[in-house]
């Protein structure tokens, strides 16, 4: 895959165009070579940046032959292109996607000689969009796990009912998993800086509602958690979305069953407890920790034993 896209967009061409929407975007100059070398490398080894790339390539070559595609293609309005790519940025968070926003609107800025409408451009624009991401993000190096630890258990989420949540989901595919692996899989998603932001921002809005500090009709809609209030599940999504479309698909499933520790949240409302947001921030916890150990060990099964 890697060789197709340079054939198309040279890897030098990506990466100058990686320099200059550092420069446009944050005015950040002098970056090493290397480093956008290594990131750039680093975003096209993602599993998910190769099915996405595959699928462009294949829809790119498939356009030529289809009239209704391509008659498709060609209303302002098309917009799949775009939704496909944005699957590479959406494992980099939302500054990915905001920098694709930058890119795709200047695509002749940054490649002159290229044709912006194509499936393979918008899947550029991720790449060039993600790897800017990474080396914006790149100094930022604490580990807020123990912090996402201490926050969680502030709500009654021990970090051991997260590992037993994994462990279920993953077990059917994987009868000798190791139970350690699960613990690795669930601290590796607590590191990140973008979930500590998605679970303090739980934290803080549940216990408003719970201390009467909103909105009385607010308090009212998150307080019992009405069924068309979908805020909660958009501030969750934040996590899942870092590890991919299996992430996702996990956090729905969870949403839904509400297993575990996620139903018990979900279901006490004793003293005026609100766990709106949290109940969700779990879900979306344990479902990118599904992605990451899909992505990151080779299942026994492909699919659920009998």
């Amino acid at each position: 895959m890697r060789e197709e896209i340079f054939k198309q967009y040279p890897q030098a061409a990506i990466e100058n165009a990686v320099a200059r929407l550092l420069v446009e975007v944050k005015g950040i100059k002098k970056i090493p070579d290397e480093l956008i070398t290594e990131t750039l490398l680093g975003v096209l080894s993602k599993t998910e940046t190769y099915n996405v790339i595959s699928t462009l390539l294949e829809l790119d070559k498939r356009v030529k032959h289809d009239a209704e595609l391509l008659a498709s293609m060609k209303d302002p309005s098309y917009n799949v292109h775009r939704t496909i790519a944005l699957s590479i940025c959406n494992l980099y968070g939302s500054g990915a996607t905001s920098l694709f926003g930058f890119i795709d609107c200047k695509f002749r800025f940054f490649f002159p000689s290229k044709r912006p409408k194509g499936f393979l451009s918008k899947g550029i624009c991720a790449i060039v969009a993600s790897t800017a991401s990474v080396v914006i993000s790149d100094k930022v190096t604490m580990n807020y796990a123990d912090k996402n630890v201490e926050l969680l258990a502030s709500r009654g989420i021990p970090l051991d009912s997260l590992v037993e949540l994994l462990d279920g989901l993953q077990r059917p595919y994987n009868p000798t998993l190791d139970r350690q692996l699960c613990v690795e899989n669930i601290l590796a998603v607590l590191r990140k800086q973008q979930t500590y932001h998605a679970i303090q921002l739980a934290v803080k809005m549940d216990e408003a509602v719970e201390k009467g500090l909103l909105n009385e009709q607010y308090s009212h809609i998150v307080g019992n958690d009405e069924g068309l209030f979908g805020v909660d599940e958009s501030v969750a999504t934040a996590i899942p979305l870092m590890y991919g479309t299996i992430a996702l698909t996990n956090f729905g499933y969870l949403d839904k069953e509400k297993l575990g520790i996620i139903g018990e949240l979900d279901s006490d409302h004793s003293e005026g407890k609100c766990n709106t947001y949290m109940d969700d921030i779990v879900c979306g916890i344990v479902a990118a920790a599904c992605g990451r150990l899909a992505h990151n060990n080779t299942p026994q099964y492909s699919k659920p034993l009998k």
